[in-house]
């Protein structure tokens, strides 16, 4: 505005001028005023070129305040993502361990030593309520590829190299529907044995016996749903299981679904609890090969002591042995059974006893011309510390007696471990 008025005051003084000034000067004026012309287009010119300018700016500074809202929720993402996650573990590691006995008569031993083993290993939890009817929970694995469990078919040695990796060991959501149901979908530890399945275990014992792990073990994705039911002097949990029941935890093999139910009645007067377990399903990949897997058992407490067992049954139709040249099928099957007794000195001291069989069907061992087994049984002795109630020192001492069916393989052992579990 400024400019426009120092411009229209030098116009009117050109006018004036050329109104008094001498024809002689009329040229030299026009000449001048046709200068000032150009110079008010130039500034005419670069004062448009500033407007647009301010205008920019003018929209750039509105736009501050939006990129402040969205810096912030950048910066609340994060922390809301991670709000109200539960995080804990499990660590497992040993402290001293010894095997010493005879493999096929020959006397062998190792070194007594301490370290990271195939069955020990880190485990961290993360859980999240995502609503008051759905929870996610997700563990990690993080495991030692070594071992020095004594075992059929080898030395009695200690591995001199070690590898780790991580896995996903659980990963499933919950859901809690009408009427107090419950429904478990994910990857997760079916309920079938409750020791294994709840790692009732794992503050009891360091290592279970060699062959005891395989019949008990199950991972397995697919959906589960839970049930409670109260009367007045006894409950009974239900579990019903819908799993992929296939060769692999992790996929499914088959278009067929096992089918899985697990019942607990306990018994409020006497502190009995009866277990009982039954599933069906197909094994192979085409779907047309049985699987059944059966387990009974029992837990039972008595002011100190607490005496508890299983016996699980796990047979597959019809499994290939790819050494025999007549009899290409047969059918598997691992069954045993292990019972436990328990007396709680203290809060800080208890020991155990316990008295474990498993027999484990064997496939594609050289020279193998009919399905063959192998026998272990194993009597465990052991002795805790609990230096808080959820990190315990193990002293594990196991006696076992092996053989495989075929005469071919036997062994005799005497192993002592020390570990360490804590859960966190």
């Amino acid at each position: 505005m400024k400019l426009k008025i120092i411009l229209f005051i030098v116009c009117a003084f050109v006018c004036f001028s050329i109104g008094v000034a001498s024809a002689d000067d009329v040229s030299d004026l026009k000449a001048q005023l046709k200068a000032l012309q150009e110079q008010m287009n130039t500034l005419n010119a670069k004062i448009q070129d500033l407007e647009a300018k301010q205008e920019a700016q003018v929209k750039e500074v509105k736009k501050v305040p939006e990129l402040e809202k969205t810096i912030d929720k950048l910066k609340e993402g994060p922390a809301s993502l991670l709000e109200g996650v539960t995080v804990g573990g499990h660590l497992k590691f040993t402290l001293l361990d010894r095997t010493q006995g005879k493999r096929n008569g020959v006397d062998q031993h190792n070194n007594l030593s301490g370290g990271f083993y195939g069955n020990d290993n880190l485990f961290l939890f993360f859980s999240k309520t995502l609503d008051d009817w759905l929870r996610l929970d997700v563990q990690t694995k993080t495991e030692v590829a070594a071992t020095a469990t004594p075992a059929l078919g080898s030395d009695i040695g200690r591995a001199t190299s070690t590898s780790t990796s991580t896995s996903i060991y659980q990963a499933f959501l919950t859901v809690r529907l009408p009427k107090e149901f419950e429904l478990k979908a994910g990857k997760f530890n079916p309920m079938f044995s409750e020791d294994y399945a709840k790692e009732t275990w794992w503050h009891q014992l360091y290592n279970l016996p060699k062959g005891t792990g395989t019949i008990l073990a199950w991972h397995d994705t697919g959906a589960e749903l839970y049930k409670n039911f109260d009367f007045d002097k006894w409950s009974l949990p239900v579990y019903l299981s819908l799993l992929n029941g296939g060769t692999s935890s992790d996929i499914d093999n088959n278009e067929q679904k096992t089918i899985l139910l697990h019942v607990a009645p306990e018994f409020f007067q006497t502190k009995l609890r009866l277990l009982g377990s039954f599933a069906y399903g197909k094994w192979d990949n085409k779907g047309k090969e049985d699987l059944i897997r059966t387990a009974a058992g029992f837990d039972w407490k008595y002011q100190k002591f607490n005496l508890l067992g299983e016996y699980i049954y796990w047979e597959k139709k019809n499994v290939l042995i790819p050494s025999s040249g007549t009899v290409p099928t047969a059918d598997g099957v691992n069954q045993g059974y292990w019972i436990r007794g328990i007396y709680t000195f203290n809060p800080k001291w208890r020991a155990i006893v316990q008295q474990s069989y498993s027999n484990l069907y064997q496939t594609a061992l050289t020279g193998q011309m009919s399905m063959i087994s192998d026998k272990y049984y194993v009597t465990t002795l052991g002795l805790d510390f609990s230096l808080t109630p959820s990190s315990t020192i193990i002293g594990q001492y196991d006696k076992g007696n092996a053989s495989r069916s075929d005469g071919s393989e036997s062994l005799k052992y005497d192993r002592f471990t020390m570990g360490w579990r804590t859960t966190f």
